[in-house]
């Protein structure tokens, strides 16, 4: 079957859940809250789906995330690797580290003292994610500050599970209108069978799956767009990777949405 076919295959029951995304905790102290003091709009070019590519090999951002959890699986208790493998998808998990926020918050502080692994990451926001923004920034002729997610999101979603991620838009989360997020699979989709599902355009609610191998970052307007991971049915375990960057004028470094649990630290790319 093909990747693609089999992806669409496993569209999630979007029409049951999409009514109860605009009714969460986060939504409603959003409508509290003051707004981001910003200077530009966040331009249309940086609000549409995109995909980029990167070479595995000068980025080898799957060797690792391997490394790390063979390290910090065991050490912090989520799950190893069982037997001689130590390919992403036979990392055995334990289905916390995808539904418990403890293990969550334990696994990004690993995250957080992987230096290889970031040493790796920073590389390529700074030689290829930025350098795609900058472009499609309308101002190039001056200086723009990016703001990149420090460290980023690194998710494992163990399988077999019915665990799966909500429908949502990042800004209940605290995330602001200019910031874009970028996503990439570290595993084989062709195993798992799992990716992300996007709307187009906010409320639009036309998802479809992002058909992304390793080697390839989705672009999207996370914060405004809808997105959901359906549930891992496979006996292989999904990892993948996720960031979002603020954009120059568009974002206010000074901003936070009150009463979030959880705020990504951030540095900065000048271009």
């Amino acid at each position: 079957i093909p990747l693609g076919s089999a992806l669409r295959g496993l569209r999630p029951a979007m029409a049951d859940v999409l009514a109860a995304c605009s009714n969460t905790k986060g939504e409603r102290q959003l409508q509290e809250a003051p707004k981001p003091n910003v200077s530009a709009e966040l331009p249309p070019a940086l609000r549409a789906q995109e995909s980029l590519n990167f070479d595995p090999a000068l980025y080898d951002l799957r060797g690792e995330a391997a490394k790390l959890l063979e390290h910090a699986g065991p050490l912090v208790g989520f799950g190893s690797f069982e037997g001689a493998s130590r390919e992403l998808e036979d990392f055995t998990a334990s289905e916390s580290v995808f539904s418990s926020f403890k293990y969550e918050k334990h696994w990004r502080q690993c995250v957080r003292e992987a230096e290889d692994f970031l040493v790796v990451y920073e590389r390529l926001i700074c030689e290829v994610v930025c350098p795609r923004l900058k472009e499609l920034v309308s101002d190039e002729a001056s200086q723009t500050t990016f703001f990149y997610q420090f460290p980023p999101t690194l998710r494992l979603q163990p399988g077999p599970s019915e665990q799966y991620r909500r429908v949502h838009r990042d800004a209940e989360y605290g995330h602001q209108d200019g910031e874009v997020n970028f996503w990439m699979q570290l595993t084989d989709p062709a195993k798992t069978k799992v990716t992300l599902w996007v709307e187009s355009g906010p409320d639009v609610g036309d998802f479809k799956p992002f058909e992304l191998d390793y080697g390839c970052i989705g672009m999207f307007h996370g914060t405004m767009c809808r997105h959901s991971v359906p549930a891992n049915e496979s006996p292989f375990t999904r990892v993948s990777m996720d960031f979002r960057i603020g954009i120059g004028r568009c974002f206010d470094d000074a901003w936070t949405l009150k009463g979030i649990p959880h705020v990504h630290g951030r540095r900065r790319c000048v271009l």
